[in-house]
């Protein structure tokens, strides 16, 4: 059951508690509470002085809340306050920087596994490599120029410059990765 008193012409709860707040409310006394805490750090006040000053504050705003509500929410929310401080105190270019690191660390994360794909493909590209120069690419390219496969076939392969621009394109890759081209 709730207890109530007569204080200066308002009705006010006696037991309530810091959840009772309208949110507002609530976020309003967080504000001053981390006002104060800065004021606390800066000027080396002791903890009944900031919740001085939080007092103050919510006595002008005529929000009715028992002393011990705010001294104990004070007391729960320093850690967030320390830790937000101390983000504020952070200069931008440091979380720009640490932007970039993050980004470039995960696209070379990414691109060593791609070479490293690359390199294990490298005896399926010899496999083609050796398709080419065989007598069974030349006779097949034969069979293709006489019509004797379907039009709907794809015929890369078959294609004189295909294999050949692949395979020097593959050799400049390799060239540029620094990748020694195993026979």
């Amino acid at each position: 059951m709730s207890r109530h008193k007569m204080v200066d012409g308002r009705l006010l709860q006696m037991n309530k508690s810091y959840g009772q707040l309208k949110q507002k409310q609530k976020e309003k006394i967080s504000e001053w509470m981390y006002q104060a805490y800065r004021k606390q750090t800066s000027e080396n006040l002791s903890d009944e002085e900031a919740l001085q000053l939080i007092f103050e504050r919510i006595e002008e705003a005529k929000i009715w809340i028992p002393d011990h509500e705010i001294l104990n929410r004070y007391r729960e929310k320093k850690n967030q306050f320390r830790k937000r401080l101390a983000g504020e105190n952070v200069p931008q270019h440091i979380f720009v920087m640490e932007s970039i690191l993050e980004k470039a660390t995960q696209k070379m994360d990414a691109l060593e596994k791609t070479i490293e794909e690359y390199e294990a493909f490298q005896a399926e590209i010899r496999k083609l490599e050796e398709y080419y120069t065989s007598p069974q690419w030349k006779a097949d390219f034969v069979a293709d120029e006489a019509g004797q496969y379907p039009d709907k076939l794809k015929r890369g392969v078959l294609s004189e410059d295909g294999i050949w621009n692949m395979l020097e394109r593959n050799r400049e890759l390799l060239r540029r990765l620094g990748i020694s081209e195993v026979p």
